[in-house]
């Protein structure tokens, strides 16, 4: 069974408006270890710093892009880093991108507005053992911090 509460994800994001809607995506799905990364440089540094589940990032970002990024996250020699679920969050979804960013080794592509239907979606497909939402689209958590599947 997943715990949300213990799921750690790093937010990765230039743009603080959507940084901070992603992660407040994830809290409504009971996330609440998130760190948030306002560039590749900062997420390189948040990750050789401590353990995370998973990773949700923006493909456009100034100084170093997302694909710069995941070139980095899946080198061998950044160490455990690169089994990492990343999920890539775009405003701007072309088919260049998008194969490119798989070619990388991205997980999932996610086209902004997130919703937390599409997250969970998303969830389901990158995490062991993958999750779920109850029919109403709110995450049923439990008095211990479950999500029952």
């Amino acid at each position: 069974m997943i715990v949300p509460s213990q799921i750690s994800a790093l937010v990765v994001d230039d743009n603080a408006y959507a940084r901070g809607a992603a992660a407040a995506t994830l809290r409504q799905l009971g996330l609440t270890q998130i760190v948030e990364a306002e560039s590749g440089a900062a997420a390189i540094g948040s990750l050789l710093g401590a353990r995370f589940d998973l990773m949700f990032m923006d493909w456009y970002m100034p100084e170093m892009s997302g694909a710069a990024l995941l070139e980095v996250v899946r080198d061998p020699r950044f160490g455990p880093h690169g089994a990492l679920p990343i999920i890539l969050m775009t405003a701007y979804p072309n088919r260049e991108n998008v194969v490119k960013a798989r070619a990388l080794g991205v997980n999932e592509v996610m086209v902004k507005p997130l919703t937390t239907g599409h997250v969970s979606t998303a969830l389901r497909r990158v995490l062991p053992g993958g999750w779920e939402l109850p029919a109403d689209g709110e995450a049923a958590v439990g008095g211990s911090g479950k999500v029952f599947l």
